[in-house]
C-alpha cells in the first residue's frame, strides 16, 4: 500500500511539472514576438495581443472555473486543462498568421485558467497547514523555473529553429503530463453539495472583457472609454448580484469579514499589474534597443525568476513561521525601488545594471508570492480551496492583463501603430520610461495594501 507521504511527493512532483510546463509555455513567446512580427509584417502593439488574448480569456472565466472544480474535482479539472493546453500548443506552431495565433492562444487561455486554479488548490489540499507554505514555496519556485527557462530556452530555439520551435519543443511534455495526472489516484473537491451560478459567470466574463478590451484600447476606439466604465460597473453590479442569491459564485457577505483575503488579493493583483509586462517591455528594449539577439536577449532575462525561483521555497518556509504579511510587504517594496530604477534604461545602461536590478525584482517576487498565497489559502475552510485558488489565479490574470493592457497603450501613444524600428527607438524609450514609473507606483499602493492585511492570527 502506497503511504500517504508518498502519495503526496507524487502529487507534488506532478503539480511541479505542470507549474514549470505552464509558466514556460506563457513566457518563452515573449522572446519570439519581434521575429513572429517581422515575419507577418505586424505592429508591436498587434502583435502584443498573442499574449494578452491568452490572459484575457483566463481572466474572464478562472473565478467560475474555481467554483467548477470544487464541483467536479480538482484532480478532473486539471486533467482537461492540461488537455486543452497540450493540443493549443501544437497549433500555434503551425499558425499561418498573428491573428490564427491570437485566437489559438485565447482558446488556450480556457485551459489555462483551468490548470492556474487547480495546481495550488490541490497542493493546498494535499499538504497539511503546518507544511502548506513550505509546499506552496517549492511550487512557486517551480513556477520561476518555468519562467526562467521560457526566455532562455525560447530565445536558443528561436535562434536554431524560428519562434516555431517553442511550441513544437513544448507539446511532448504536455503529453507527459496527461499521463502523470492521470496516475493521481486521488481526487479533491467540496464535500458539500454545490451548483454553479452561470449568470453570475456570465456577468463577471463580460465585465472583465469589457474592462481589458476597453482599457486596451482607449486610444484607437471612441467608444473604448464608454467600454470600459460599462465594465467596471458590470463588475460592480456582479458583487451586488452575488450578494443576493442563495448559492453565489462567490460568497460576498462572507469574503467582506475576511479582511486577510481581501488585502491578500488586493496586493495580489498589484503585485501583477506592476511586474508581468517587465519580460515584454525588456524584450523589445534588449532586441531593439540594445541590438542584442534573440539568444543573449534570453539570457539576461533568465536573472530575475531564477532568483525567484531560488529565493520562494525559503519565503515559503519563512510565512510558516512569520507573519506573512512582512515578508509579502518587504518583498514589494523592493520590487517598487527597482522598478523606478528600471525605467532609467537607455541604449547606454551596462548589463550589470541590467542584471543587478532584474534580479532585484526577481528577489522581491520572491518574496512576496508565496507568503501571499500561503496567507489566501489559510484564510479559506478546506472546502473552499477551489474558489480560493480561483480567487488568487483571477488577481493575478487581471492583473497580469491590465499590466499588458496598460504597457499596450503607454508604447501605443509613444509609438503609435508603428513596428519599432531605428526611426523610433527614442518613442519607445520613452514608453519605457513612462511605463516602469508608473508600475513603480503601483507597487507602492501594493505595499499599503499588503500591510492592511491585518496580523496572521486574524486569519480564519
Amino acid at each position: 500500500m502506497v503511504s500517504d507521504d508518498n502519495k503526496r511527493r507524487f502529487v507534488l512532483f506532478t503539480t511541479l511539472l505542470g507549474s514549470f510546463w505552464s509558466a514556460y509555455i506563457i513566457t518563452s513567446v515573449n522572446v519570439a514576438i519581434p521575429s513572429i512580427s517581422k515575419e507577418f509584417a505586424s505592429s508591436a502593439t498587434y502583435t502584443s495581443w498573442i499574449l494578452t488574448s491568452s490572459l484575457l480569456v483566463t481572466s474572464m472565466i478562472v473565478l467560475p472555473v474555481g467554483r467548477l472544480s470544487d464541483v467536479i474535482g480538482r484532480k478532473k479539472t486539471l486533467f482537461y486543462g492540461m488537455l486543452n493546453m497540450t493540443i493549443t500548443t501544437f497549433l500555434c506552431g503551425l499558425s499561418t498568421s498573428v491573428t490564427m495565433m491570437i485566437v489559438l492562444r485565447g482558446i488556450q487561455g480556457i485551459g489555462s485558467a483551468m490548470v492556474a486554479t487547480t495546481l495550488i488548490s490541490i497542493i493546498s489540499g494535499a499538504f497539511p497547514g503546518n507544511r502548506r507554505g513550505k509546499a506552496l514555496g517549492i511550487n512557486v519556485a517551480f513556477t520561476y523555473l518555468g519562467l526562467s527557462a521560457g526566455p532562455f530556452i525560447g530565445g536558443w530555439l528561436v535562434e536554431q529553429f524560428g519562434w516555431r520551435g517553442i511550441y513544437y519543443f513544448s507539446f511532448p511534455v504536455g503529453i507527459l503530463l496527461l499521463f502523470l495526472i492521470h496516475r493521481i489516484d486521488q481526487e479533491w473537491k467540496s464535500n458539500e453539495p454545490l451548483r454553479i451560478d452561470h449568470k453570475g459567470a456570465w456577468i463577471y466574463a463580460i465585465g472583465i472583457l469589457a474592462i481589458i478590451w476597453g482599457l486596451s484600447n482607449l486610444k484607437g476606439y471612441p467608444v473604448a472609454p464608454f467600454i470600459f466604465v460599462g465594465g467596471l460597473l458590470m463588475i460592480f453590479y456582479f458583487g451586488r448580484y452575488e450578494s443576493r442569491i442563495k448559492e453565489p459564485l462567490i460568497d460576498v457577505r462572507t469574503l467582506k469579514s475576511n479582511r486577510v483575503l481581501i488585502f491578500s488579493t488586493l496586493a495580489s493583483f498589484i503585485n501583477y499589474s506592476s511586474t508581468y509586462a517587465i519580460s515584454f517591455m525588456m524584450s523589445m528594449y534588449l532586441q531593439y534597443v540594445k541590438g542584442f539577439d534573440p539568444g543573449f536577449t534570453g539570457t539576461i532575462l533568465l536573472i530575475q525568476p531564477a532568483l525567484q525561483a531560488t529565493f520562494s521555497p525559503f519565503a515559503g518556509f519563512l510565512s510558516d513561521r512569520v507573519d506573512p504579511r512582512y515578508v509579502a510587504s518587504s518583498g514589494m517594496g523592493l520590487i517598487a525601488a527597482s522598478l523606478f530604477f528600471l525605467s532609467g534604461f537607455d541604449q547606454n545602461t551596462a548589463v550589470w545594471q541590467m542584471l543587478l536590478l532584474l534580479g532585484l525584482i526577481g528577489i522581491g517576487f520572491a518574496l512576496f508570492s508565496a507568503p501571499n498565497t500561503n496567507s489566501i489559502m489559510s484564510s479559506m475552510d478546506r472546502n473552499q480551496y477551489g474558489i480560493a485558488s480561483g480567487i488568487l489565479s483571477t488577481a493575478r490574470t487581471v492583473g497580469q492583463s491590465f499590466s499588458m493592457a496598460v504597457t499596450g497603450l503607454i508604447v501605443s501613444l509613444y509609438v503609435r501603430s508603428e513596428t519599432v524600428t531605428t526611426t523610433n527607438f527614442a518613442a519607445f524609450s520613452q514608453s519605457f520610461r513612462v511605463t516602469f514609473v508608473l508600475f513603480s507606483i503601483f507597487c507602492i499602493i501594493g505595499v499599503i495594501a499588503s500591510l492592511a492585511r491585518g496580523r496572521k492570527d486574524a486569519q480564519n
